[in-house]
């Protein structure tokens, strides 16, 4: 199972290896041509056909050089034998395609050493600059995965430790399951301890976190897999230690069976991990899938300014107040963030829902009303045409929503949700989704909500996303299921 830092690690290392290598080609062109005067005969169009083969090997290189080894770790030592290894199988591809379409550059041997000799050291260079942004990126929220670690106050120093070195996570709280009640809220190696064993499945359940490390004595093992399976209900990714493997490893393993077993697991400090979780998406389909959020936020953030203009005088002169009604909404595994809507409702309707309640129409969490007083007459209009949702085009572009996802709740939603309903969050919301092409206010079950959300994310493909966002448009114009 390929671990969020080697996805990101990959995305990153093939963007900056490939700048460096755009910025060697330059040097070296200048160098032989500009300084050594050795380029010769040689026009644009060879150079263009050179760079064109070039990324070809580049690209060819990349996929068969193992990237997965932690960067951050890596001597700089090790970035120079990596960066000469690296160069060294590129300039061979090169070399063969150059060779089988007979191109004019492969007679310039100046220039085809000078790029690789040059981009070993800006290689080199360039990821030094990459390790420091990745080490900084450890203080800022957007780029990590939430950790929380399950375990004894004897096993807790080595995991921290051992999760530290990996700058994609961070480690936001520690449930010690034999910690007194006095020993809540304290630090171990810069950590709070957020609960014991009596109410640690309670943090899980209203933290927000996307993993869990559960590290127990093999005793309570059995009397683990409630919460185990609990924890797996609520979407999270969970790795918990096998301590009877490790005694397997000691004791009938050589070093070469045990180095393959812990690449086929996974090792947490020092002892073999086994991980489940729900099916993560490859790094390809979260490129493709943000792509089409930026491109399309793009695109629905112009069509919308014009319409919400035009929406805004009437809006404004029935119920005076702001125009964008702003709340905070909880997003993928527990994220709180912001969505913005244009404002069909008068300004006091949060207060007055607590009045409403009695008549809620939703069998569960959610509220619905069939004529709910707190609804404007223009309100009503861009609710039914759904433009009260484009400014959430703006939400798609700035990251915190997607184009395709699952309904975010509210607040108040969110804190009575059950184990199995946390299991909707686990992508990011989304303007439209499954439930609502399937009839949106029409489902006045809660728990059909969250079926349609599981379904959506357990069969996730691209495909899927551009069959809903066409569904969607259908659905818009008929006005099915919108109140």
């Amino acid at each position: 199972m390929i671990t969020k830092r080697e996805k990101l690690q990959y995305g990153y290392l093939f963007l900056i290896d490939l700048l460096s290598l755009a910025l060697s080609i330059g040097l070296a062109w200048g160098l032989t041509a500009g300084v050594l005067h050795k380029m010769g005969d040689f026009q644009l169009d060879d150079l263009v056909e050179a760079c064109f083969l070039l990324l070809l090997a580049y690209i060819l290189t990349f996929f068969t050089f193992d990237q997965s080894e932690n960067i951050v770790n890596r001597t700089p030592i090790r970035e120079v034998e990596i960066a000469v290894r690296f160069n060294f199988l590129l300039t061979l591809i090169d070399a063969a395609c150059l060779a089988l379409t007979k191109a004019s550059m492969l007679h310039s041997r100046y220039f085809l050493v000078f790029v690789p000799v040059i981009d070993v050291f800006v290689m080199t260079g360039a990821h030094a600059v990459l390790k420091k942004m990745l080490v900084r990126s450890r203080y800022t929220k957007g780029i990590q995965s939430l950790v929380g670690v399950v375990t004894t106050q004897e096993n807790a120093s080595p995991i921290l430790e051992e999760l530290k070195k990996d700058w994609s996570k961070r480690v936001t709280g520690l449930a010690i399951l034999e910690a007194a009640p006095a020993q809540l809220h304290t630090e171990i190696d810069g950590v709070k301890i957020e609960a014991n064993f009596d109410n640690f499945m309670d943090w899980l359940r209203q933290a927000a976190l996307d993993e869990v490390y559960l590290d127990v004595a093999q005793e309570s093992e059995e009397n683990m897999l409630p919460y185990l399976e609990e924890m797996e209900s609520m979407g999270l990714t969970v790795h918990f230690r096998l301590p009877v493997l490790d005694r397997i490893e000691k004791a009938c393993c050589d070093e070469t069976s045990a180095v393959r077993i812990s690449r086929e697991l996974s090792r947490c400090a020092g002892g073999n991990v086994v991980t489940m979780g729900t099916v993560e998406l490859k790094l390809r389909d979260q490129v493709l899938k943000r792509t089409m959020d930026i491109v399309g936020g793009i695109v629905g953030c112009i069509i919308s300014i014009p319409i919400i203009a035009l929406v805004a005088i009437p809006l404004k002169l029935e119920s005076p107040g702001p125009l964008i009604f702003k709340q905070r909404r909880v997003g993928r595994n527990g994220r709180v963030f912001y969505i913005h809507k244009l404002r069909s409702m008068y300004v006091d309707a949060e207060a007055r829902k607590k009045e409403l309640m009695a008549q809620n129409e939703m069998n569960g969490l959610m509220f619905k009303m069939e004529d709910d007083p707190r609804i404007t007459r223009v309100g009503r209009f861009i609710r039914r045409t759904s433009i009260d949702e484009l400014p959430q085009f703006f939400d798609v572009v700035r990251g915190s929503m997607s184009l395709v996802g699952t309904r975010p709740p509210t607040l108040d939603e969110y804190r009575q949700y059950e184990s199995h309903h946390k299991r909707r969050l686990s992508m990011k919301p989304g303007i439209t989704g499954l439930w609502q092409v399937s009839g949106r206010s029409d489902i006045d079950d809660f728990e059909e909500v969250v079926k349609l959300d599981v379904q959506y994310i357990d069969n996730w493909s691209i495909w899927m996303d551009i069959y809903l966002l066409f569904r969607t448009v259908g659905v818009v114009f008929d006005r099915k299921g919108a109140k």
